[in-house]
């Protein structure tokens, strides 16, 4: 099957979720076709393939961040390329912003494709723009994010959501409920290995003695004054503890750190390459998942946990959304109160008895080449695309 994703992402950001369907569903033999923006360019088409995928980058005028989807040049030369490029069997947009809907709506009428639409984020109303976007631009832009989340959603033959939430609310939009598919992110079991604790602690500068929590953050840092808080309390009880970041935001991160009174033990390791995010991955006793039970966390999936558990470690959380659907079923963890009190004696319970982080250990481990392994999503996913295709009225 020939197939076209098309997001409102640059190729650098496109990684966690469209790559990593998009080359696993080329290794079960379909044709994929990536469009996404160009991570600078403001003029011409790019092409490459790599891992069976191939990769057409459209410019965008806009800057940096700004590339996400709004800039009319951009909507316009995805038309000019879509109008040209006809014969796929089915389309996947990944959301809904105008550079990605718009040039879509025009080539869906000069043939009609069975289209699959994907929701990732919660965010308008109430959603994630509320935490990382400031209240100029909530108030400004707030409803037309609202209106291109949401409005769009009928026209797809089939919808993938990545988290329950985000299909009681495609319900809600009057979509469908048999055309929506669940499609999470999964685990990365083949790349991340499940070893002890001590196999890659010298590189980073750590001691077979250090009780280390790490918490990472990709993307959005959000809720992480929890962990904060919850750590100066876990240092008092237990002295060898060591607070581990790793991603983005180290400048704030480690000046909020400073404020908190936090730098005798707090390290931030920065954004890592792959190959060493996974070796520092490796030297956690426990990982961090603050969660507050807000609309922008229920309607999401937190990528990290993907990692957290194939690492096969304890996780200390918070029962809200898809956390709570996982570690409600298996005890792969802790989950706490919203409360540094609670969430701190979650990671001290952990660290103080070492047999049971070991069988919560394997749990996670257990969990991430089960539940989350990637044949299983793919799997899922090429039933949405046997929907669409079956259901669209061609």
């Amino acid at each position: 099957m020939k197939l076209l994703y098309i997001t409102h992402h640059t190729r650098r950001r496109s990684f966690w979720r469209y790559e990593n369907l998009a080359f696993r569903i080329a290794q079960r033999g379909h044709e994929v076709t990536l469009l996404c923006i160009s991570d600078t360019a403001r003029r011409g088409v790019t092409e490459s393939t790599v891992n069976g995928v191939r990769y057409i980058e459209m410019p965008d005028l806009l800057s940096g961040k700004l590339r996400t989807g709004w800039d009319p040049w951009d909507a316009f030369n995805r038309w000019l390329w879509l109008r040209k490029n006809l014969g796929f069997d089915l389309i996947h947009a990944f959301e809904t912003r105008p550079a990605t809907i718009h040039p879509l709506q025009l080539m869906l009428r000069k043939r009609r494709i069975p289209l699959v639409i994907d929701w990732i984020d919660w965010w308008g109303r109430g959603g994630i723009i509320t935490t990382n976007r400031p209240k100029w631009y909530q108030i400004l832009f707030g409803p037309f994010e609202t209106f291109y989340e949401e409005h769009f959603r009928a026209m797809a033959d089939a919808t993938t959501v990545i988290c329950s939430a985000l299909g009681r609310r495609a319900e809600g939009l009057g979509v469908n409920p048999e055309s929506i598919f669940k499609v999470p992110i999964g685990a990365d079991t083949e790349n991340i290995p499940f070893v002890d604790p001590n196999t890659h602690r010298a590189e980073f500068g750590f001691s077979s003695a250090d009780q280390i929590a790490l918490f990472s953050a990709m993307d959005a840092v959000m809720d992480v004054e929890l962990v904060f808080d919850a750590a100066i309390k876990v240092k008092a009880v237990c002295s060898e503890f060591k607070l581990v970041m790793t991603g983005n935001g180290a400048d704030v991160l480690n000046k909020r750190a400073r404020q908190k009174g936090l730098s005798e033990f707090f390290i931030h390791l920065g954004r890592l390459p792959q190959d060493e995010f996974v070796k520092a991955l490796t030297c956690a006793d426990v990982f961090l998942l603050p969660f507050a039970d807000k609309i922008y966390n229920r309607g999401r999936w937190p990528c990290k946990i993907g990692d957290y558990l194939a690492a096969g470690r304890p996780v200390v959380s918070n029962p809200v959304g898809e956390v709570l659907s996982i570690m409600q079923v298996h005890p792969a963890g802790e989950l706490t109160a919203f409360d540094s009190n609670d969430f701190a004696q979650g990671v001290i319970r952990i660290l103080k008895n070492p047999s049971r982080s070991r069988e919560m250990g394997k749990t996670a481990r257990k969990i991430a080449e089960t539940d989350l392994a990637w044949s299983g999503i793919i799997d899922e996913l090429e039933h949405a695309y046997s929907y669409a295709l079956e259901t669209a009225e061609i």
